[in-house]
């Protein structure tokens, strides 16, 4: 099987995966590098009884009574002990179209300075580095959420490559249709990219709980709180693990 064959079954059983959301596990950390080596996003998707002995039901929840999930169509699925690991809220983007998007690109624009985008300007800053990069961020630094030190040193590594950083700015994404150039900052700055990549925080997968019986045990920021044994709060058998959970501190 030729490379360019093994490629396009590749895209369509990855896009197949990310329509569906049901029989694979997309690894989540490959996916800024993937952008720039699609081989990586090849080896990405991993199909969910490889890896599960017990039955594998794909399917989506709606809520929680008693001691059953409800799912979306309205069956139930019965629990002695309930995992909650919901993590963000699945966006679907194609990682094979971003790698040519990127590769015939001469400018790329970048919008949000936390993890992701952080590493994807470096990502193609290494692997790209006559293509101009310009990233966005609308906090004071960059990598907020991991700390001062990190996001300092992310801002000089980004600038020894000639990655263009704009701080405290935002770009109204919403605002621009399909093929425009032309950006613009929250302070006037004008930026011409060939592509742009959103990189802005998503949403926690938390909004079904909110109408169900675990609603009281949802934080303000929509997170499930747990204890040291990551035990729902209030519950004797429901846990949570991943992006969801508000860790106690202490």
């Amino acid at each position: 099987m030729n490379e360019s064959k093994k490629r396009c079954d590749a895209l369509k059983r990855r896009c197949d995966a990310l329509k569906r959301r049901k029989e694979y596990l997309e690894i989540p950390w490959t996916n800024m590098r993937s952008k720039v080596e699609p081989s990586v996003a090849e080896k990405s998707l991993i199909n969910h009884s490889d890896y599960l002995s017990g039955q594998v039901i794909t399917a989506s929840a709606a809520d929680i009574s008693g001691e059953a999930v409800i799912r979306t169509e309205g069956r139930l699925v019965e629990y002695t002990y309930l995992v909650i690991a919901a993590a963000l809220e699945y966006l679907i983007s194609f990682t094979f179209p971003d790698d040519v998007k990127i590769k015939y690109s001469d400018s790329i624009l970048i919008v949000g300075g936390e993890p992701s985008g952080v590493e994807l300007a470096a990502e193609i800053a290494v692997n790209y580095p006559d293509n101009k990069v310009t990233l966005v961020h609308d906090r004071p630094r960059l990598l907020e959420s991991v700390g001062q030190k990190a996001g300092g040193k992310a801002l000089l590594w980004l600038r020894s490559k000639n990655v263009e950083v704009y701080l405290e700015q935002s770009i109204d994404l919403e605002s621009m249709s399909e093929g425009d150039r032309l950006y613009r900052t929250s302070s006037g700055i004008e930026i011409t990219a060939d592509c742009c990549f959103s990189c802005l925080d998503r949403p926690l997968s938390s909004s079904w709980i909110r109408g169900s019986e675990l609603k009281d045990c949802l934080d303000n920021d929509g997170r499930l709180m747990v204890d040291v044994n990551l035990r729902v709060k209030g519950q004797l058998n429901i846990f949570a693990a991943g992006d969801i959970i508000d860790i106690p501190v202490g």
